[in-house]
């Protein structure tokens, strides 16, 4: 179970990645040691907020590793990879809608 203060911190990102001024989702991807997402692309922007582990991220070819407390904004239409780190890796993914 979360603590208080787990939750606080988890609010305080929520709400710094997507102000009340835009809209938009949050959700939060857990991926496994080393997971490989492939080669894709997304419609909106969006902005990422590493909370545990580390993940790698391949943009034109090159590499940018997150670690806890790290973010990645990705504007809309980039073609992007990743690899979760060896303990994996749990981040929170802010949809930015225009």
């Amino acid at each position: 179970m979360k603590t208080a203060t787990e939750v606080v911190k988890l609010d305080h990102v929520i709400s710094d990645l997507l102000p009340s001024c835009q809209t938009g989702s949050v959700e939060v991807q857990r991926d496994i040691p080393h997971h490989e997402h492939e080669p894709h692309t997304h419609p909106c922007d969006e902005l990422l907020h590493v909370i545990r582990g580390s993940i790698t991220f391949y943009i034109d070819g090159e590499p940018f590793t997150c670690f806890k407390g790290d973010r990645l904004s990705l504007k809309r239409n980039t073609p992007h990879s990743s690899k979760a780190g060896p303990n994996g890796c749990t981040y929170v993914i802010a949809v930015l809608k225009s």
